[in-house]
């Protein structure tokens, strides 16, 4: 068998590769772009435009003219002229003599000279300015700095002539001194960000919510895009990235810039979230969000009026129910009910209760119905279950599928038994109660 060594290809270096040719142009360099004039640069330039108006016209521009560039280039030169450091910066750029007028050196000059400039060869008033700019028109200019020059901090540092970078002189201001700008220290900040936590009593809400939905489906309640911040008051719902949600609480304490009302607000939304947000946030949020809504209800007026709040509003019904099924297996318990809670209509939560396995895959009979405020369900449940635990039923049940299932929501309790328990879990004694399994009563229990 022959054996074939491959070699390793040659490491290339960067000179292989520059002295290559570049048919495509890839290592050609752009030529770099100019950067923005420095501070000097830009007087230059300005003195500059002023000297070519007086070169053209004969005369220095004038402020009261129709003309706005003239009038420009004179605000531009009476500027100039007061600030003694740019009339010395400026020295090797005035080849006119403009700035001399305020310098002091001119000696003899009196109240009426004022107006003329004082140049190198000693013309004054009356002298013909024209010919004063054609006999310094050939005399060389000083280069100005090059962007390209600058390759440290002390090109830059030593570049400004004017001194705007404050340089040793504690008489110059700074461009680094912020003295009109407040530190953001100084500034009123919020005492805390409003954070999306999950809203623990959030059975209190979740019927409204319910409600509100079924509002706008029938067209009962109507969703009008946000307009002002004043509209939002405890109890107000919104639309808000797509989910309902209600200002629950409103603070009374104002945060933020200026002092301005700006309270913190408890707004829990639809999907079991809550944010402490400000008031000024969430207005903020709803102009910022196209879909964002304000929802008028039809009732809320005149809640308002009668001092009503969403806290008030029914958030359940309780229920005791009677099974009306002729399944032999479920005759024979003579007192089987079934105790449930429902944050919609009684009557529209049993219907079809025939095709429910909840309710037996039978008709049912309300025989008792509590409504109740602020009730969480899920304790509520919790609790029945607990007390009736020796009472559930166990029985094996053939469905209409074909299936077979266990109900665990139906009980074999009287009655009065029944709405004892539902009344002690309402009023919060259902802890000094237990079952009597002999009897099948409620008994306080002993101290």
């Amino acid at each position: 068998m022959i054996r074939t060594r491959r070699e390793l290809p040659k490491r290339r270096t960067l000179d292989d590769i520059f002295t290559e040719s570049d048919e495509l142009g890839l290592l050609k360099l752009a030529p770099p772009s100019p950067s923005a004039p420095s501070a000097d640069q830009r007087l230059v330039a300005t003195l500059q435009g002023i000297e070519a108006f007086v070169t053209q016209h004969g005369r220095e521009p004038q402020k009261d003219v129709e003309d706005i560039n003239e009038a420009t280039l004179a605000v531009q030169l009476a500027a100039l002229r007061s600030d003694p450091a740019k009339v010395e910066g400026l020295a090797a750029w005035d080849t006119l003599g403009l700035l001399e007028v305020f310098t002091g050196d001119a000696e003899g000059q009196g109240e009426g000279d004022k107006d003329q400039p004082v140049t190198a060869d000693g013309a004054g008033k009356g002298g013909d300015i024209r010919a004063v700019s054609e006999a310094t028109s050939s005399a060389p200019e000083k280069a100005t700095v090059s962007p390209d020059s600058v390759t440290s901090l002390d090109d830059i540092w030593g570049s400004d002539t004017l001194g705007l970078l404050g340089g040793g002189d504690e008489s110059v201001e700074s461009i680094f001194d912020l003295t009109h700008v407040p530190e953001s220290s100084d500034r009123d900040m919020p005492d805390e960000i409003a954070q999306r936590t999950h809203c623990d009593d959030f059975y209190r809400f979740e019927g409204l919510f319910d409600v509100v939905r079924e509002e706008l489906r029938e067209g009962d309640a109507e969703a009008v895009p946000f307009q002002m911040e004043s509209q939002i008051d405890e109890g107000d719902m919104f639309v808000l990235n797509g989910m309902l949600c209600i200002a629950d609480q409103v603070g009374e304490e104002s945060v933020g810039a200026g002092r301005k009302f700006n309270p913190r607000l408890r707004v829990v939304f639809d999907n079991g979230t809550e944010s402490n947000l400000l008031l000024r946030s969430l207005a903020r949020a709803l102009y910022k969000d196209e879909t964002g809504r304000r929802i008028l209800r039809p009732d809320s007026t005149f809640d308002s009026m009668q001092g009503i709040t969403h806290h008030d509003k029914r958030t359940g019904v309780i229920y005791i129910l009677r099974s009306l099924s002729q399944d032999p297996a479920l005759r024979s318990i003579r007192n089987l009910h079934k105790i449930g809670y429902t944050e919609k209509e009684l009557e529209k939560r049993i219907t079809g209760a025939e095709r429910q396995q909840t309710y037996l895959e039978a008709p049912v009979q309300v025989v008792a119905s509590f409504d109740c405020y602020n009730l969480d369900p899920r304790r509520f449940e919790r609790l029945v279950h607990a007390m009736l635990h020796h009472q559930r039923v166990n029985v094996l049940l053939h469905s209409r599928d074909g299936g077979n299932y266990r109900p665990r929501e139906w009980f074999d309790v009287e009655l009065e038994a029944a709405r004892e328990i539902v009344k002690r879990i309402v009023d919060g004694t259902i802890a000094q109660y237990r079952m009597d399994n002999t009897t099948g009563r409620l008994i306080k229990k002993k101290k």
